[in-house]
Parts: structure tokens; sequence; C-alpha cells
């Protein structure tokens, strides 16, 4: 399978030597290809449309319709760059080698090729009738029972796994320090003076130490509940389906996962997920019931308040995505002059919900570690 550049470079040729090659395609080929993005489109690291071949002499194991994940056309800033293509070498991995036998639901991979983050192509199965939510509203408490079960599952996979542990392609708990350390140094100015005040004031000692040791939260939160981390785990990255079936909740987007403390899944999901006042009435149900479905899934030796102090921890962690967001966001490179109008728009739109999106993650995210005094962690 050859990667892509951009979705220009989608054929109804190259299609059929993609699924042919990965055992998708086994008689007959693809005709002809629509390409559109209809409910998916412009993200911030990698575009994503949906295509709809029409086959010629295949069966019925052709898929109908899939997913393409493929580079956006925009340039990132330099200091960027590493990062950018740590998540998408990532994901080109996971899917192909992880997903298959995950404990947590997620899209069925067609077929994966990786040749820098300016070149790549990932197939997956198109879900597009099931639901998505906004992080903007707050919850789902309906189905929050869920999600945690399904994370508690994953991690219980994974717990301490030397298979984990020798994954070349999965980041190291140093390696993801190296790469995100410099970005939260480097957004914290703009964080603290466009977010910090208007939230509360008293976060600002707690930050300003966060920063300084953020490089050591990473080996210190690998010291405990080590296992494979999702690192995006919010709302906007679950697919929900019918209750009771094996689609009630699917996980996606695995570009920013690694190795290390499960607990930074949950209190990036629990912090940043939902309005304070409902955090509040359903942290403790939901840490309770996580640490239970990680007993019932066979870990042992890790106690609820060693979970609960994680999780404290994890607090602080989450703070690197609206950190580095933020300032992702505003210094982000347009569009080429010869783009069409169509990106160019996807772009900008792409830009303003973002900002509004990494300031409510933040607002939440500062709440939540006032409220459980989590910079006592940090000695503040």
């Amino acid at each position: 399978m050859e990667p892509l550049r951009g979705r220009h470079e989608i054929t109804a040729e190259w299609l059929t030597k993609a699924l042919r090659e990965s055992g998708h395609l086994p008689q007959g080929h693809v005709s002809e290809i629509e390409v559109n993005t209809d409910g998916i489109g412009f993200g911030y690291i990698s575009e994503t449309v949906r295509v709809i071949p029409k086959y010629s002499g295949a069966d019925n194991s052709a898929p109908p319709s899939l997913v393409v994940k493929l580079p956006v056309s925009v340039d990132f800033p330099e200091y960027l760059k590493p990062w950018a293509a740590q998540a998408v070498e990532t994901e080109l991995h996971f899917y192909p080698e992880a997903s298959g036998d995950c404990a947590a639901r997620v899209p069925l991979c067609y077929g994966a090729a990786f040749k820098g983050w300016r070149s790549y192509a990932l197939l997956l199965e198109d879900l597009s009738q099931l639901e998505s939510m906004s992080q903007m509203d707050s919850g789902p408490r309906d189905r929050a029972d869920k999600i945690v079960e399904m994370l508690a599952g994953l991690h219980a996979q994974w717990w301490e796994s030397d298979r984990l542990k020798a994954a070349s392609w999965l980041p190291s708990s140093q390696r993801q320090s190296e790469l995100n350390t410099p970005l939260v140094e480097g957004g914290w100015e703009m964080f603290a003076e466009r977010i910090v005040p208007k939230v509360d004031p008293n976060f600002m000692p707690i930050g300003e130490r966060l920063v300084r040791d953020f490089a050591g939260i990473f080996e210190r939160g690998a010291s405990s509940a080590a296992t494979l981390v999702h690192g995006d785990f919010r709302i906007e990255n679950f697919l929900f389906g019918e209750k009771d079936t094996p689609d009630e909740v699917v996980l996606i987007d695995w570009q920013l996962s690694g190795y290390g403390s499960g607990m930074r899944d949950m209190a990036y999901f629990i912090s940043q997920g939902f309005d304070p006042n409902e955090r509040k009435a359903v942290e403790d149900d939901l840490l309770s019931k996580y640490h239970t479905a990680l007993v019932n899934h066979g870990v042992t030796g890790y106690s609820l308040t060693q979970c609960r102090e994680d999780y404290r921890l994890g607090l602080l962690w989450s703070l690197y995505a609206p950190i580095i967001g933020m300032t992702g966001m505003a210094e982000r490179e347009l569009p080429p002059p010869d783009a069409p109008e169509e990106e160019v728009q996807a772009f900008n739109e792409m830009i303003e919900t973002g900002i509004a999106l990494v300031t409510v993650m933040a607002e939440r995210n500062i709440k939540a570690v006032m409220d459980t005094k989590a910079g006592e962690l940090l000695g503040v």
C-alpha cells in the first residue's frame, strides 16, 4: 500500500491495490470512487475523508465504504513538527499491530502506510452510522459508566505488559516527556495570560510549578498503574451505538497514545469532559467503578487509595492538552494561497472551534485541580 500526500491522490487504482494487499478485496477491483467529508473532515494533525467505492467483480467481503486519514495540506511551526510526526507514526502502527486484539472496541483497519507525517494513509472502518458528541457539552452521564468500564478493560489488558514495553512504535514515558515538556514550557506564558486570570488566579503558583516539574510527571506517573494510555480520552473521540451492543462505545483517534499511568486517561476524561458541578457529583463514583472493573479484570496490588492519588496526579498532567493547544491554535500556519476555498473554510472553522474547545477544557481542568487540591502533589 502506498502512502498519500493528500486526498487528491486517492484513486480507484490506489484503493484497489490497498484493499487487495490487506486481503479485503480478494477478487475484482474498484472501478469508481466518491470522496467526501460529510460529518468528518479537517483535524488538527490529519484530514479524514469518507470514500465510497464502486466495485467490479468483487464479493461481499469488500467494504461498502471506508474512512481514510491522511496528511493535512497546511504546515506546522518547526517546534511542533516532531510532536506531529510522532502522533501520526504512533497511530499508523497501533492499528495494524495492536488493534486486532484490543479490549476496547475500535474501528477495523483495512490498511496503513507511513513514510513520514507528510506522507501516510490509514484506511479504517466507516462508522458514520454511529453518534458523536461535542465536548462543549457536559457528560454524557448515562454513558460514563460504560466508558470507564471499557477503559478499565483496556488498561487491565496492558497492565505492566512486557509486550507493551517492548513495542518500539509506542512512545515511552521518556519519549513523551521529550516531546511534550518543551511545548508545555513554550505555551505557558500565553496560557497564564489568557486563561488563568479568568478561571482562578490562585492556580498561578501551581501552574508555574507544574511547568517547571512537568518532565518528571511522566516518569512519576509511569511508576504506578503503567499501561497503554490512549492519551486523548475525551468525548469527541468516542462514537456511540445502541446500548448493550458491541458498538455501544467505540474508541477512535490513537495518535497520542503512549506508555504511562492509566489514570491519565481517567483524569483527562472526567476533568475536561464534565461541567465542574456535574464532575464533582460523579467523580468519586466513576473512580470507584473504574477500580472495581480493574480488579474484575484481574489487576492486583493496586488499591483504590492509590488509584485516587494517581488520579490527582493525572489532573496535573492533563493540563498539557489545553496549554499546548492554545499556543498551537494561535500559531498554526495558514493554508497555502492556492488552497481550495472549502479547505480554507474548513481550516478557519477548525481554528475557531479549537480555541473554544481548549478554553473549556482548560477551565474545567483547572477547577478540578483546585477542588482536589492536586497542587499538593507538587508541594504547592
